[in-house]
């Protein structure tokens, strides 16, 4: 597979990293004169760490292999029958020895439904990968490696390799490879350099099954949001959904989330006006703000407006979710469309910018829909949370406005009956996407940023949220966080989109 050109890493199918996996056991192999079958199981003991590997081997290869089952064992002669199996089954009689497996280090014999059985339960089906599998009895400590699995049955052979591989991809010490998160998918994703996992905002994937997820937490893409409330908002969700779930048994019981860190707070009797949660903000149960806020707002309006931050957040994210279902959908339809009545006069560079603008609104809606979420955590002033407001409807309008240059350009083409009515198409689209993800790009930035960036001075006699240039006293909208006029180079105000995933390169 050619190298994603640009990107930090690589999408690779289960084929393509089992042919590096197999390359390495035969390095390793090769280069110690021991079997294939070996160095797998000191592969898999040191967790894929090649010159580990090498550097124990060299330094004393009898104690590595003891410590990884490689050698073999004196069995005793009167061993306690407490202690002879690590399965939980009956006792199984053996009438012939013929038929009995045992490894190449020990005398330990059982037959392959015994086999079978051990292997299911404690390695195959279990969550967590073991660095070594080992006899099954239980004082054992023998090696159970591929010259053991060649003798069981062809589908416990092939159970053993996917096992393998699913070693050598979530134990793996050295390259950072990672699943594919979506159902259903076989591909893995290989980063070529080092990524900051501790960073708030990690790298987007694309994998070419179509879904874009995080590589920090491997949820979908959730940008602006950082990992840790992406996922707060999504279990946030869920426990909402149960705590309906429990309401509908109990109805005594008053409840009221904290805004700040989304703990429940209950009372059996009646509810207080100001609440104090354990991550110790104080504030008002009816309108969800903090106390100081709260007195703000009073002294404007004269009361305490009982607002729903949290149900609006979610009316708009459902609104969003929907939206974004919709772009899906008409990604997917344009696919089929293409493939079952292909246009003669569409080239396939054509076909490629119409896929890219939809692709690319299928990620906007998504980072729409993500910054519900931002909003409903963003916890600043009222005129900076009157600012965010005014950042997302401009994108809103924007995306609306692309979208629909894109869909109306898209029927020309479609319908066109000569070359010459597809060239202005050829032109429009390819910038028109450029912008409008560089646009999202600087929208994210921002976000992320905490809205900090805009220290311009701003003037309220002018027409629309505007600020003029300090300098060439230039009117810039809200949005803009430098001059346009003397900031910008004329030659920069249309950036290469790097990829799909609003990732831009500077």
């Amino acid at each position: 597979m050619e190298h994603d050109r640009g990107k930090p890493y690589s999408v690779l199918t289960r084929n393509e990293i089992s042919v590096k996996m197999k390359k390495q056991i035969n390095e390793i192999s090769d280069i110690f004169f021991i079997s294939k079958s070996d160095a797998t199981v000191l592969l898999m003991y040191l967790r894929w760490d090649s010159l580990r590997v090498s550097e124990r081997l060299g330094e004393n290869k009898e104690k590595l292999l003891m410590d990884s089952g490689l050698e073999s064992v004196v069995i005793d002669p009167n061993p306690d029958s407490s202690s002879e199996i690590s399965l939980e089954t009956d006792v199984y009689e053996f009438a012939d020895d013929d038929d009995l497996i045992s490894t190449p280090f020990c005398s330990h014999k059982f037959d392959t439904t015994y086999w079978r059985e051990y292997l299911e339960k404690n390695f195959y089906y279990v969550e967590k990968i073991q660095t070594a599998i080992s006899c099954p009895d239980q004082d054992c400590r023998s090696a159970v490696g591929p010259d053991t699995i060649e003798k069981l049955t062809v589908r416990d052979q092939e159970m053993y390799e996917r096992y393998i591989l699913r070693s050598y991809i979530e134990g793996n010490k050295v390259l950072m490879i990672k699943q594919c998160p979506a159902r259903d998918c076989n591909y893995v994703i290989e980063f070529h350099q080092e990524n900051d996992d501790d960073d708030e905002y990690s790298l987007n994937v694309v994998c070419l099954c179509g879904h874009i997820f995080c590589w920090r937490c491997r949820l979908e893409s959730h940008r602006p949001v950082t990992c840790n409330k992406a996922s707060d908002w999504l279990s946030s969700a869920s426990r909402k959904l149960s705590d309906e779930s429990f309401s509908l048994c109990s109805t005594k019981t008053k409840t009221v989330t904290c805004p700040h860190c989304l703990c429940s707070l209950e009372s059996d009797t009646k509810m207080p006006q100001f609440l104090t949660c354990v991550c110790r903000l104080r504030f008002c149960s009816r309108c969800l703000r903090s106390e100081e806020a709260h007195k703000i707002e009073a002294v404007d309006s004269g009361f305490c407006v009982k607002t729903e931050v949290g149900i609006l957040c979610e009316d708009r994210w459902n609104v969003c979710q929907n939206l974004l279902e919709q772009a899906k959908s008409d990604l997917e339809a344009f696919e089929e469309s293409n493939i079952k009545n292909p246009s003669d006069l569409l080239r396939e560079q054509d076909i490629m910018i119409i896929r890219e603008g939809l692709m690319l609104i299928v990620q906007c809606r998504r980072v729409l829909k993500w910054c519900c979420v931002y909003d409903y955590f963003y916890t600043e002033y009222e005129n900076s949370k009157e600012y965010l407001r005014y950042l997302q409807g401009n994108a809103i309008a924007a995306l609306q406005s692309y979208s629909n240059t894109l869909q109306e350009q898209k029927d020309i083409v479609l319908t066109a009956a000569t070359y010459e009515e597809c060239s202005f198409f050829r032109h429009t689209i390819p910038t028109a996407t450029s912008n409008i993800g560089n646009y999202f790009y600087d929208f994210i930035k921002t976000l992320q940023d905490g809205l900090v960036d805009v220290r311009v001075k701003s003037y309220n006699g002018g027409a629309g949220p505007l600020w003029y240039c300090d300098r060439c006293t230039y009117a810039n909208t809200w949005h803009d966080k430098e001059c346009e006029m003397c900031y910008y180079d004329s030659a920069s105000l249309v950036g290469e989109l790097s990829d799909l995933s609003l990732n831009k390169v500077s």
